[in-house]
């Protein structure tokens, strides 16, 4: 299906006006504790401006919202949209720490926080001298706290280049960055991506992913373009996908390839009809021979998607449609080729010059979807998005003959397990404090069911003793769990370095992807 792009919305606000007006009874959004109509989630929206109007909220102002997976979230995005406000979803996964920083530095006028996680974060005197407004454990509270608000429209100018959302991601430094994304940015792929990735007319699309992730916004916004029902749920789980399968007939999702392989060996899978399930998006690693052999024999009426991207290109990049995967081929081994609004260009990073096929070098991007800039950081911008606005991915790769692009590294040393971004250098500087260490270097390890998992390589002071399981320990009291070493080797060698005195981390990974066919 081609969409009609001359009436498609060009801001935010404009995808429930319309949808509202075309689907008032369909089923928008089924949560695990509330489900709302088009009508419904439009109805509440405009008592949500109304709301943020009475807080003084203006055109350009930032609402954080600290919160697992919950519905209030959508309708607090489609309220702020239309007074141009911008979003900012927070991952409340990080350490206590790191969400005071991106508060901090995001500068909200208020926190939208759920009341349960800020008491398990104990983070609450930390945010003193911000606008804080609780959120109860169910809709209920919510909908108490706004329904007394006008539904009205409000008459707020708002344009494709104001920013719509905030999302934060780390760079090499470790330190959590704002990436600002523009209306245009998303609307500029909206329909394109949704006719690629198969959002049919009255799709039914399950959304695990959590909202602080563009996945997990952008794949609820592109359902509702397209008039369809999004399963939204507060994290992922393999039977509930199952059972949401067969009972709301979804059709279409997200995977990374470890999470399918867990969904396809799930102890219950022959117990419901999947026959529903079209299409599956899978992301963050290629999928190999035998998770797609088996997927083809489970799933039979189900296509497969590959894409590849990164948040300040609005999430997406590159695209293999079904069609193009050869299984017992190369090709199973690429992120397919650039979508047609993307321009691709592979670049060595030291004599920053184009390299021909099969020459790996630097993935640069330029599209109308790189985002525009780093909240606060001109100088980060700078580094990132070069001359003709040209946007460095950080990621290393080379295409082939016909095009397709293959990652082989990461230029930034960045690690990814299960889906989630881990940079060395946050790591590090955590473990550098601990007593005894004399060096330390992180690296990404093959893993076969999170694609890598974090090791630390320390190497000791004479003498000193250390305990790994101490140090995995002293790490999560100070960061996010996911980041944190699952392996920590002691070594009294020095680490191996470059003529700069930089640490040669391909030297410390080499033995451990010996055979692999990526890097990553």
């Amino acid at each position: 299906m081609m969409s009609d792009l001359s009436t498609s919305p060009k801001v935010l606000r404009d995808v429930m006006r319309r949808s509202a007006e075309r689907y008032p009874d369909r089923k928008a959004i089924i949560a695990n504790d509330v489900t709302l109509t088009y009508e419904q989630l439009d109805r509440r929206s405009k008592q949500v401006a109304s709301f943020l109007r009475t807080l003084s909220f203006e055109r350009g102002d930032r609402i954080a919202f600290l919160s697992r997976n919950r519905v209030d979230y959508f309708e607090l995005l489609f309220g702020g949209a239309q007074l141009g406000v911008v979003m900012v979803p927070v991952n409340w996964r990080l350490a206590p720490s790191e969400i005071v920083g991106v508060l901090t530095d995001a500068q909200p006028k208020a926190i939208f926080a759920e009341e349960s996680l800020l008491s398990e974060l104990n983070i609450g005197n930390s945010l003193e001298g911000f606008m804080v407004i609780l959120l109860g454990e169910d809709h209920d509270s919510w909908t108490k706290l706004i329904e007394v608000f006008p539904e009205s429209e409000l008459d707020v100018s708002v344009e494709g280049n104001d920013q719509m959302w905030q999302l934060y991601t780390s760079g090499t430094t470790g330190a959590p960055k704002g990436v600002m994304l523009s209306n245009s940015n998303f609307f500029s792929m909206a329909e394109g991506l949704a006719d690629a990735w198969h959002f049919e007319p009255g799709c039914i699309v399950y959304v695990p992913y959590p909202v602080f992730h563009a996945v997990g916004t952008a794949w609820v916004v592109l359902t509702l373009l397209r008039g369809g029902t999004v399963i939204f749920r507060r994290g992922f789980d393999e039977e509930d996908f199952l059972r949401s399968v067969e009972e709301h007939g979804v059709s279409l999702t997200m995977m990374v390839p470890a999470v399918l392989n867990m969904v396809l060996n799930h102890k219950s899978i022959n117990r419901f009809d999947l026959g529903s399930l079209k299409h599956i998006v899978y992301g963050a690693a290629p999928i190999t021979q035998a998770v797609l052999a088996d997927a083809i024999r489970k799933l039979p009426n189900c296509q497969f998607t590959h894409a590849y991207g990164l948040t300040e290109a609005t999430g997406t990049v590159t695209t293999m449609q079904w069609h193009e995967h050869i299984p017992g081929t190369e090709r199973m081994n690429s992120c397919g080729k650039p979508f047609p609004w993307v321009t691709m260009r592979i670049v060595d990073p030291n004599l920053m010059v184009d390299v021909g096929p099969r020459v790996a070098g630097e993935v640069w991007v330029k599209s109308p979807t790189v985002m525009h800039g780093y909240f606060g950081r001109p100088d980060e911008t700078a580094e990132a998005i070069v001359e003709d606005c040209w946007l460095r991915t950080g990621d290393a790769g080379f295409v082939d003959e016909d095009g397709y692009l293959y990652l082989t590294d990461r230029v930034k040393d960045m690690v990814i397990s299960g889906g989630e971004n881990i940079y060395p250098a946050e790591v590090e500087n955590v473990i550098n404090d601990f007593p005894g260490v004399k060096e330390v270097a992180v690296i990404g390890i093959p893993h076969e069911i999170w694609g890598e998992s974090v090791l630390a390589i320390i190497v000791r002071h004479s003498g000193v003793e250390i305990d790994p399981l101490e140090v995995v320990a002293f790490c999560r009291e100070r960061l996010a769990h996911y980041k944190c070493p699952s392996r920590v080797e002691i070594r009294d060698e020095s680490l191996p370095l470059n003529p700069t005195g930089k640490v040669m981390r391909r030297a410390l990974k080499d033995p451990y992807w010996a055979g692999q066919k990526r890097l990553i």
